[in-house]
């Protein structure tokens, strides 16, 4: 028997996933019914875990490899012709996304894509996404729904804010501190080469986040400063705790911090400060006060947007111009400092 639920493709890093969440919630808003959603990494299941827009997560863990020799593409397959879906949006550009689909069935022809989406410049990509929500696949005849709000969101549990704050006393830390959490790394700096090669577009120096973080907690006494981040971003966060003058107010835990302890940090969290990659999309979608640094890409598309709380925006240019080419390097500490301070004071 076809399947009525809403099925949304995207094979996005971890930001892509959390900025496609208002699209999720417009198409149960139409539907009635929470979405499918296929996705590329099985740490998608974990991030949509607890969305009432989402029923289930297919996941494969390659698009780069041959069909014929990954098995996750060829389950994918099965289990998609398996649940024939009626009703698809695809959030993708790629020729290997539409091949692999169209194995299931799943064509220009019977869904709504982005392909087919008319361009508008500087678009927002949540803006784009609700475009795409807004359009109906054959058969599809729920009415369209206004689409102002940009919000993203992400959901955790109470039990898991609780393992949380246990956790943090495990560490020697106390929850009922502010906790201001720095995402200093992102998936470039796991690549191969050294951090501060000229590559990674997102890498600002080790002795800048210092000076942030003593700029911290010199403004938020009682303050505790943890540095985020995925295990293999440890050295780099290790780095920046040895710049640090008040080491008992800052710690690394990019050690011990999945998936979904990340989110529950974020969502008690004092603050964020981050650079532009996927923690940064998650703060802003728990409603975290968060300051981003962005490097090459563009704030007016990707910037991380939330429903109650400030998101500060920098960008760096060479000698404050803004018509010269964008880069991480040209921010200063003060100016971090300065966006850190009107997120906090801009809450209720």
């Amino acid at each position: 028997m076809p399947d009525n639920h809403p099925l949304v493709c995207r094979f996005g890093a971890f930001g892509d996933m959390v900025l496609i969440t208002p699209l999720l919630k417009l198409l149960y808003q139409r539907s009635g019914l929470p979405c499918d959603v296929v996705a590329i990494g099985g740490w998608n299941r974990l991030l949509f875990q607890q969305m009432p827009y989402v029923r289930q997560v297919f996941t494969i863990d390659s698009r780069s490899r041959p069909y014929w020799v990954n098995r996750s593409q060829r389950e994918l397959v099965h289990t998609l012709q398996q649940h024939r879906h009626r009703f698809v949006w695809v959030c993708e550009t790629s020729k290997k996304s539409y091949r692999l689909l169209a194995r299931a069935g799943i064509r220009r022809d019977n869904s709504v894509n982005q392909l087919d989406l008319p361009p508008v410049a500087g678009e927002h990509y949540c803006e784009k996404w609700l475009r795409l929500g807004n359009g109906s696949p054959p058969g599809f005849d729920h009415p369209q729904l206004a689409t102002e709000a940009l919000d993203t969101e992400l959901f955790v549990s109470p039990a898991e804010v609780e393992e949380c704050r246990r956790w943090l006393k495990t560490r020697g830390l106390d929850p009922e501190r502010p906790l201001v959490c720095i995402q200093a790394g992102s998936k470039r700096t796991t690549r191969r080469g050294k951090a501060n090669r000229a590559s990674n577009t997102k890498y600002w120096a080790e002795q800048n986040w210092a000076d942030v973080i003593e700029a911290v907690i010199e403004q938020l006494p009682g303050a505790q400063l943890l540095l985020c981040g995925v295990p293999s971003e440890l050295d780099m966060c290790r780095g920046i705790e040895a710049c640090c003058r008040s080491k008992s107010q800052v710690q690394s835990v990019a050690d011990d911090l999945p998936m979904r302890r990340l989110l529950a940090l974020l969502s008690i969290a004092h603050s964020c400060i981050s650079v532009d990659t996927g923690p940064a999309h998650a703060a802003a979608a728990l409603n975290c006060p968060l300051t981003v640094l962005f490097g090459k890409a563009s704030p007016g598309r990707f910037r991380p947007v939330s429903s109650t709380s400030p998101v500060r925006i920098l960008v760096g240019h060479a000698e404050g111009n803004p018509e010269s080419d964008p880069e991480i390097a040209y921010i200063t500490p003060a100016q971090v400092l300065t966006e850190w301070q009107a997120s906090i004071q801009a809450l209720p």
